[in-house]
């Protein structure tokens, strides 16, 4: 029907688009530190197409909540939250942590993860995606994961200095609503969030790639023995 071709390809513009930009931030970021030779000037150097590349990704949430796609919504926003918390509440606004040398090291990881899982899902809509491809996006992550989370709690670590130190987000007693909210204390809190719930989400990945690419590679061998 004209309803399912549409939202087809919808998601498949989406996704190719999507695909495009985490490809323009991993060129500018590898042309960056190229040409420069300094990890300095990256993030000032890939800001929009990382920003715009990585808020949407808010839209999956909404693909989730209205059933383009067959993801829970709620898995999907935690999924997404983390890297816009550390983009938009981190890194944007403290430009002093934009010149550490961890964060060229988190948007290539972040980049690479993101190219390969939107091509596979632009390529699974048309039912053309390559072995290497699904082995890439059930195999990529065993090393991609922990350098992306690694990089983006050493960012929150950095700005707790600055973020102490100027009162940034920060709202102190007395005032009118005499309500108080530290944001040192949140980014603390928040960097400990991650602690219970990254392992259940790795473990999953791992089962996911046993099932999906446990028969690819069963069937490899069968042919290599027959």
């Amino acid at each position: 029907s004209s309803g399912i071709n549409a939202e087809y390809g919808y998601l498949l513009l989406y996704n190719c688009c999507l695909a495009f930009g985490w490809s323009m931030v991993l060129w500018y970021t590898l042309y960056e530190l190229y040409i420069t030779e300094a990890t300095t000037t990256v993030y000032k150097r890939v800001e929009v197409a990382l920003k715009l590349s990585q808020s949407l990704a808010l839209m999956e949430i909404v693909h989730a909540a209205v059933g383009l796609v067959r993801s829970s919504p709620i898995t999907t926003f935690i999924q997404v939250q983390s890297r816009l918390v550390v983009l938009w509440l981190v890194l944007d606004p403290v430009k002093e942590v934009q010149a550490d040398t961890n964060v060229p090291i988190m948007i290539c990881a972040w980049s690479v993860a993101e190219i390969v899982r939107y091509w596979y899902y632009a390529l699974s809509l048309v039912d053309k995606v390559p072995y290497f491809l699904t082995w890439a996006r059930y195999s990529f992550f065993t090393f991609l994961y922990p350098i992306g989370v690694s990089g983006e709690l050493l960012t929150i670590n950095s700005i707790l200095p600055y973020v102490t130190a100027s009162g940034m987000y920060s709202i102190s007693l007395p005032n009118k609503l005499n309500v108080s909210f530290s944001y040192p204390t949140f980014l603390i809190i928040y960097m400990l969030g991650y602690f219970p719930y990254l392992p259940k989400l790795y473990m999953h990945m791992l089962r996911q790639r046993s099932k999906v690419l446990g028969g690819s590679v069963a069937a490899e061998g069968e042919k290599k023995n027959s």
